[in-house]
């Protein structure tokens, strides 16, 4: 078996490709998770986080996966740190080491790890060569919801009816045209990820269209991508379906059904349900798949979808690992040679329940961490001390065996 390379996996989650001048909450709560990437690592690997990784976790990860932890190098900081990974790793003295490395495996592309690339000769996975700027520019537009509804709408593809505005006030105003012949609506940060910036907004007697917009937007930072606004519409299911380009072009890697909160996602359950639009979904992936290729860029994304009665449309394209990625590769490792893979993960808020250690331990007395079983638990990030939250993935044969665990899982840790 040929050895393979060592790497450093970097989590730059807190990236100007993922979101426009991000509010310190923001940072917060994409930093804290930042150590489950740890599930990634091989010996020898280096991984580089935006928070403590606690000890507890490190010997969770080590005993679910098998892994000599021992042997991965962990650059964390002291405390939670909502900035760019290289700036973490420059600070903690560790750019050279990670430089020694001969692979770099980042969460998304960006401008600091293009340069980062440039100067030290790394590879950045999963280029053969480093891209130019130009396919930066076309992230930069894709990663927009503006520029992702013009890019679709240029190859053809459904878009919810909407448009963009450039200021506060343009989109109060617009938004309250748009009304006048839509019953609600849904205004977006231009460029945001994870639901952040996501708002209805219907008539109200009591309240104004523009006071709504202006209310919804009172406390986010000034911004320059601005915002977009689309139709409300009455969604029965939010399929994404995401692939993988390569040098010879697109592969499927996995769909799912999100689970979503106020609009915002928290899960998925894999494979997605069978539905009506199965195969036009998987074409519009591939279509923005094939774009994308041309523009250069190589690597994992997704294409959110929303199916309502009549019809579907695209919402929007992840175009970076995303929070399913590791989840589906930890899933078949966990399940080697299923094919596809079934799952369940959430992120759920806590409610007085165990700790991280306890909730181990129970699942494991339950028979709910058990490798031989038809459906086995894993808690995917230790972070219910820090923000109150679960973050779990339950997988198995069967989306039955799963959802039965799934509703144990709810009841040892309290979130049910």
């Amino acid at each position: 078996m040929t050895e393979q390379p060592n790497r450093t996996i970097l989590a730059n989650i807190v990236s100007d490709i993922m979101a426009d001048r991000p509010t310190d909450a923001y940072r917060r709560a994409m930093a804290v998770v930042t150590p489950r990437k740890l599930w990634q690592a091989r010996p020898g690997d280096c991984v580089v986080m935006l928070a403590p990784c606690s000890s507890a976790f490190r010997d969770y990860v080590a005993e679910v996966v098998g892994l000599d932890v021992d042997r991965v190098e962990i650059v964390a900081p002291s405390e939670i740190r909502g900035v760019h990974a290289l700036e973490v790793a420059a600070d903690l003295g560790a750019l050279e080491r990670i430089a020694e490395r001969p692979e770099l495996k980042p969460f998304v592309l960006d401008g600091p790890v293009l340069e980062f690339g440039r100067r030290t000769g790394v590879r950045v996975l999963p280029y053969t060569r480093l891209p130019e700027d130009g396919t930066l520019d076309a992230l930069r537009l894709i990663n927009t919801k503006d520029g992702f509804r013009r890019i679709a709408a240029g190859l053809g593809l459904p878009v919810a009816d909407g448009g963009h505005a450039e200021t506060p006030a343009e989109l109060a105003s617009r938004t309250a045209e748009f009304l006048t012949d839509h019953p609600a609506a849904i205004i977006k940060t231009n460029r945001a990820s994870n639901g952040y910036g996501n708002t209805v907004i219907r008539p109200d007697a009591r309240r104004s269209i523009e006071q709504q917009v202006q209310d919804a937007v009172a406390g986010q930072p000034a911004r320059d991508c601005g915002w977009v606004y689309e139709e409300f519409l009455p969604f029965t299911a939010a399929p994404s379906m995401e692939m993988e380009v390569g040098d010879r072009g697109v592969t499927d890697f996995y769909s799912c059904d999100q689970r979503t909160v106020n609009n915002a996602w928290t899960g998925m359950v894999t494979p997605a349900a069978a539905g009506p639009h199965d195969k036009e979904l998987r074409s519009a992936a591939a279509a923005i798949g094939g774009w994308l290729h041309e523009q250069g860029y190589r690597g994992i994304f997704d294409v959110d979808c929303g199916v309502y009665d009549g019809g579907y449309v695209v919402t929007e394209a992840n175009v970076r690992r995303t929070g399913g990625t590791y989840l589906e590769e930890l899933a078949r490792r966990l399940r080697p040679g299923d094919s596809p893979v079934h799952w369940r993960a959430d992120v759920r808020q806590g409610t007085g329940g165990p700790d991280f250690a306890d909730a181990v331990g129970k699942l494991a007395a339950a028979g709910l961490a058990d490798p031989a079983a038809d459906a086995r638990a894993v808690l995917t990030a230790d972070t219910v001390a820090v923000d109150g939250k679960w973050r779990y993935l339950v997988v198995g044969k069967d989306d039955a065996s799963v959802a039965e665990v799934e509703r144990h899982v709810e009841q040892i840790l309290g979130i049910g």
